[in-house]
């Protein structure tokens, strides 16, 4: 068993999973990423203009597709889709603005209110 906690919650205009733009082609929709208050220091070093990879839960993805029709028929795993039996996504996002321990993005694709398991630094 494995258990993890949500850090936060983002909030987008995103209502609906069919809304989401597809593989981060919309990085224009901007959002915030509301932390507890408790991983406020977490967040030491990052600033506006860096960018975040975003580890999050697609809570209304479909957990039990395991192949993609409109894709020809490709299985889940070799895709970026978040309907999947484990729905954890990666988003990355540019920071716009920070305010304690909430943070304003922009290239956000999740649903609003999907909870936020992590967040990292991405490679050079």
């Amino acid at each position: 068993m494995i258990e993890l906690s949500p850090i936060g919650r983002v909030r987008t205009p995103i209502t609906a999973t069919s809304e989401a733009p597809r593989q981060g082609s919309n990085d224009d929709i901007e959002g915030t990423i509301e932390l507890e208050s408790e991983y406020e220091a977490g967040l030491a070093g990052i600033e506006a203009g860096d960018s975040l990879i975003v580890v999050w839960f697609a809570h209304e993805a479909d957990r039990t597709l395991l192949r993609l029709d409109r894709i020809e028929g490709r299985g889940v795993f070799a895709s970026r889709s978040p309907a999947r039996p484990n729905p954890i996504v990666l988003t990355t996002v540019e920071v716009l603005a920070m305010d304690g321990s909430t943070l304003t993005v922009r290239g956000v694709d999740m649903v609003d209110k999907s909870p936020v398991l992590d967040l990292k630094v991405p490679l050079d």
